[in-house]
């Protein structure tokens, strides 16, 4: 009891001291004593505090070596404290703003590490996901020769994967919904993005599920013959690339189906066209035997 009660009370001084501290400053009109007060607040990890009186007096540094501490403090508290969009902002307005810095290199870093951290699960908007690839890549051209390199390839890449994942569980709803024109669009557009996606094997295989689906059981007779013919190509595709394929089975059975149905629609077009051609050649015989008798 005694123990938590010292705690409590060690807890409520290290506040009242912070914001005692932090009142002082606000009161004050000597900009280098709040400078020195934020700074204080900043090492003692009171972010939010200590960006404030940053705030505060940051035009009336601007030109001094303090500014490039204030922008660069402001960016890491907002970092620490997970506003990681500004911080994101913040760190490449640094980079962008004092170039000779030391901390240059650090910042763009920083700022591209901010994205990658603000980016959300697979299955929300992956605005920040794209925006964070695009910085790490800048990073990377703008300092090829950094030891961060490495790691940002390894945070681009862990990106795009979470990218393919989201690609390919949106074309899997398309395909259960049973919307097979847009899954079989959908997964071959994925399969052309992230050629070497883990999930490659099985988009291409829904792919032919989609095409197959559609020429076999919701096409006209007109477009039949073509879908029937994607479907072919798709299948031949998959035996290319994956020759012992783990959907062999289901993949093979689909290509009799298809084969089957090629044959018999190729049939019915070339029915359809003899009886075409009968029905225009005897419309053509009853205009010439009605001009003969006017």
């Amino acid at each position: 009891m005694f123990k938590k009660l010292s705690l409590v009370v060690l807890i409520g001084a290290s506040v009242m001291s912070c914001n005692k501290t932090y009142n002082k400053a606000m009161k004050s009109t000597d900009k280098d004593e709040i400078f020195t007060l934020a700074t204080q607040l900043y090492e003692d990890g009171k972010y939010d505090l200590a960006n404030e009186l940053y705030e505060k007096i940051s035009t009336s540094f601007v030109g001094t070596e303090k500014a490039a501490d204030i922008a660069y403090n402001m960016a890491q508290a907002n970092f620490n404290e997970k506003n990681f969009r500004l911080a994101g902002h913040q760190f490449k307005s640094f980079a962008g703003a004092y170039p000779m810095d030391a901390r240059a290199e650090e910042a763009l870093f920083k700022s591209a590490f901010s994205y990658y951290q603000d980016s959300p699960k697979y299955d929300l908007d992956q605005t920040s996901t794209y925006t964070a690839i695009s910085e790490l890549q800048s990073f990377i051209n703008t300092y090829p020769e950094s030891a961060h390199v490495s790691e940002a390839n390894n945070y681009i890449t862990e990106l795009r994967q979470k990218l393919e994942l989201k690609a390919y569980e949106i074309s899997k709803v398309y395909y259960k919904t049973m919307k097979y024109k847009a899954a079989a669009v959908s997964f071959d557009n994925m399969i052309d993005e992230y050629p070497d996606s883990k999930f490659r094997e099985e988009a291409m295989m829904y792919s032919l599920r989609s095409k197959a689906e559609l020429a076999l059981n919701f096409s006209r007779l007109e477009s039949k013959d073509l879908r029937l013919q994607e479907a072919r190509t798709q299948y031949l595709l998959l035996k290319r690339y994956y020759p012992e394929t783990k959907f062999k089975s289901e993949a093979d059975k689909l290509m009799e189906k298809i084969d089957k149905d090629i044959i018999e629609t190729k049939k019915a077009l070339a029915d359809l066209d003899i009886a075409r051609k009968a029905a225009e050649a005897s419309q053509a015989e009853a205009i010439k035997e009605q001009n003969n008798n006017k």
